[in-house]
């Protein structure tokens, strides 16, 4: 089973904002954030830091995705002071041109293109908290492939162009990132001190149980079944499971369970709540409706009721004419 992709068919990206900044040295900024963002630097060079964590040096073909900033910052170099951007250009102003320029007047020029959006589901936390403050793609990187560059210089066009149906493109094409945005999570080295199911997908016997659990989440499955299952001893399982996810095989299991009954109970036609609960792995629809409650800190019957009017998908998951997936 592909974890990722099953993962990402019922964590649809929403774009809603993507414009560029043309900027000269020196400069500095802060810029407000309220969901997640992405940044792609298409000329020059320029420092950036997420809240408050150290800078990272970003150049031409770097991208960059922050999941939940509070605020970001941008500057010319490291010791440049920053100032708001509102100062610069207000918000309804780049709504209307999607530009923001700023001259320093004596150094490089950067253009840079940034984008907020947001995952559709209402179940996105339980994949954003897996998620480092900051993922960075450099150009040069390994995962830096012919399309990655093409799809990078594509969504710089259309931003630049601002032709019809240029959002859409841009949506589309930003979600493509996103995708590998995670996929890089997988393989990385820097990832092991962020635990979580992404980076765990690449140890081969962890990897295997996260499969197992998100193929088959109906099954009443122990520690010691999962352990069995990738020839582990039940000690040496958990330990490892829990130091690279981050989370107990359990726990795991109960948020990916919920993750399902969410999109289930978002399905046309409706699902029963019985019928969810037994889909994931509950004996009743009253022990189903304990741990929802639990983790989604909601009553089904809330949630569903709360979010009745978000895209709808069909039972089986495929794709119909009124939404996403």
């Amino acid at each position: 089973m592909d974890v990722l992709a099953h993962m990402m068919s019922l964590m649809r990206t929403k774009g809603s904002l993507y414009g560029r900044l043309e900027l000269s040295a020196p400069f500095g900024f802060r810029l407000p954030a309220d969901d997640g963002i992405c940044i792609i630097v298409t000329r020059g060079s320029c420092f950036l830091s997420v809240d408050d964590s150290p800078q990272v040096s970003l150049v031409g073909g770097d991208f960059v995705f922050l999941p939940t900033p509070k605020y970001y910052t941008i500057r010319s170099s490291p010791e440049v002071s920053v100032r708001s951007m509102l100062e610069v250009a207000s918000q309804e102003e780049f709504h209307r041109t999607r530009l923001i320029t700023f001259d320093g007047g004596r150094g490089p020029s950067t253009s840079i293109v940034a984008g907020c959006f947001s995952l559709a589901s209402p179940e996105r936390n339980l994949l954003i908290k897996h998620l480092p403050p900051m993922v960075h793609l450099q150009g040069s990187g390994s995962h830096a492939t012919p399309w990655f560059q093409s799809t990078l210089q594509f969504i710089a066009s259309e931003v630049s162009q601002n032709l019809p149906g240029g959002t859409a493109i841009v949506d589309r094409l930003a979600e493509v990132l996103f995708v590998q945005a995670m996929r890089s999570r997988i393989g990385s080295s820097s990832a092991a001190d962020h635990p979580s199911w992404l980076h765990a997908l690449n140890d081969p016997q962890i990897g295997e149980a996260i499969q197992l659990l998100h193929a088959e989440p109906e099954r009443q499955w122990t520690v010691e079944d999962l352990a069995r299952s990738v020839s582990m001893s039940r000690s040496a399982f958990a330990e490892r499971f829990r130091r690279l996810v981050g989370e107990t095989p359990l726990d795991h299991l109960t948020q990916w369970r919920m993750v399902r009954a969410g999109s289930m109970m978002r399905a046309t036609p409706p699902m029963k709540l019985a019928d969810i609960a037994l889909a994931t792995g509950y004996e009743s629809e009253s022990s189903f409706g304990k741990a929802f409650r639990r983790v989604m800190g909601v009553s089904p019957g809330k949630y569903r009721s709360h979010n009745a009017a978000l895209p709808k998908v069909e039972s089986s998951g495929k794709r119909t004419s009124t939404g996403r997936r």
